[in-house]
């Protein structure tokens, strides 16, 4: 594939990439294991993964995949895209279309993910623009919640057990699934389009913020009893204002939701079509029939609570093997044969 980036364009894939499906529920299983300490958690695994960064950033160069970690990384985002799809079915039968065959609503946003992977590099890059307005109306009323928080809520602070530290922890990190995504597409940025520095550090705040304050504002909210029992805490938020102009305030975000998590989908779609055809293949066509075939059919297995459930609680542990171990293990290994090469010559 053949395009490049601007930093813009950049920063903006990977803030959908890493806010996309998983804003409207991420907090409930951050808060509920990790206690009232949970933003704090929050903002420690923050820092971790801005280390990270730091890491990508500067070794970026030597990110190569072979033939073996590229189907990993394939197999890993379509386990990612299939989760996001019975996800997002199930959040629309709770909430919006209870009557509607699974399949129907599935049909509908794989054909547009179809259309958007046989279009050219530019409309997957540029999907996100269309919606930035929407992304902050969503923002806007949910701030309409705030005479309605209880900052006692968070208060006695330093009262998380060692396990909730550790269970709290890790759910924090659901909220950067999509992080490695930087290393597939760092290198298409321009050259003369600084990353490092103030613009990585800037970006990696607007994120922190973005999804920081979503924990706080829903630990606020929420007593720790009953976070246990509202799955999808922005959701019901959103559900409990009245406002003169429409009905169901949270019907018409979820929607906003939706289009929303169809950018965040297609552009893991777009890794998937960057590692696949960075060398040429023979039948491209129909090697991206089999792709969407693939997550029309799984997500319809996804769409019970147990299903989500358990999608819940593996997507916690994802992070691990698809941000750090691997990528740091990728970079070794050809920094290590890139020396050797050298040394030869």
């Amino acid at each position: 594939m053949n395009f490049k980036l601007t930093r813009v364009q950049f920063f903006l894939m990977l803030f959908y990439i890493e806010t996309g499906v998983v804003y409207i529920s991420f907090q409930q299983g951050v808060i509920d294991k990790g206690g009232r300490d949970a933003w704090i958690m929050f903002g420690i695994s923050s820092i971790i993964v801005y280390s990270l960064l730091l890491f990508y950033e500067k070794f970026y160069q030597y990110f190569k995949l072979g033939t073996i970690t590229t189907w990993i990384y394939v197999f890993y985002w379509l386990i990612i895209i299939v989760s996001f799809l019975g996800y997002m079915q199930y959040t629309l039968n709770v909430w919006v279309i209870q009557n509607t065959p699974p399949l129907f609503t599935l049909l509908a946003i794989v054909l547009v993910s179809l259309y958007i992977s046989f279009s050219r590099p530019s409309t997957a890059i540029n999907l996100g623009v269309l919606i930035i307005p929407l992304v902050f109306i969503f923002v806007v009323f949910i701030l309409l919640a705030t005479h309605e928080l209880k900052f006692s809520n968070i208060l006695p602070v330093g009262t998380s057990t060692l396990q909730q530290w550790l269970k709290g922890t890790n759910r924090s990190f659901i909220a950067f699934i999509g992080i490695e995504s930087y290393l597939i597409l760092r290198k298409y940025v321009l050259e003369n389009e600084k990353v490092a520095g103030k613009p990585l550090l800037y970006f990696h705040l607007i994120i922190t913020i973005f999804m920081g304050a979503s924990v706080v504002g829903t630990e606020f909210y929420f007593m720790l009893k009953e976070i246990k029992l509202i799955p999808d805490p922005i959701i019901y938020i959103l559900k409990s204002q009245k406002v003169t102009f429409v009905k169901r305030l949270d019907i018409f975000f979820v929607y906003i939701w939706l289009a929303w998590s169809i950018v965040t989908i297609n552009l893991f779609l777009f890794n998937i079509r960057v590692v696949l055809f960075a060398k040429k293949r023979k039948h491209p066509t129909i090697l991206l029939l089999v792709l969407h075939f693939i997550i029309l059919v799984v997500p319809l297995t996804l769409t019970g609570l147990g299903e989500v459930e358990l999608v819940r609680k593996v997507f916690s542990f994802l992070f691990y093997p698809s941000a750090v171990v691997l990528p740091i293990f990728i970079i070794l290994f050809n920094m290590r044969r890139d020396s050797k090469c050298d040394k030869s010559q």
